[in-house]
């Protein structure tokens, strides 16, 4: 039987890729981390529903997208990238 730890529940786009997440919130470090996105890179957010973007600050904590059961798709749409 898994245990909470093993259950992943989110899904957080970086550069185009989903990468599994289980956590409610990750920074901007664990983006950069799980992104394999160079340390001094600023990291931008990406909108996909309407196109916005905004570099974050290195004190951010976002939300990820919660995956539904049996849906590949998150809610919410937003990428991250390297500036």
């Amino acid at each position: 039987m898994a245990n909470d730890v093993d259950i992943v529940e989110y899904e957080v786009m970086i550069e185009g890729e989903a990468h599994p997440w289980a956590k409610d919130t990750i920074s901007v470090t664990e983006i950069r981390e799980l992104g394999k996105l160079p340390a001094d890179a600023p990291v931008i957010e990406q909108d996909l529903r309407d196109g916005s973007e905004r570099t974050l600050t290195e004190d951010d904590v976002l939300r990820p997208g919660k995956l539904r059961e049996g849906a590949r798709l998150t809610k919410k749409r937003v990428n991250f990238r390297k500036g």
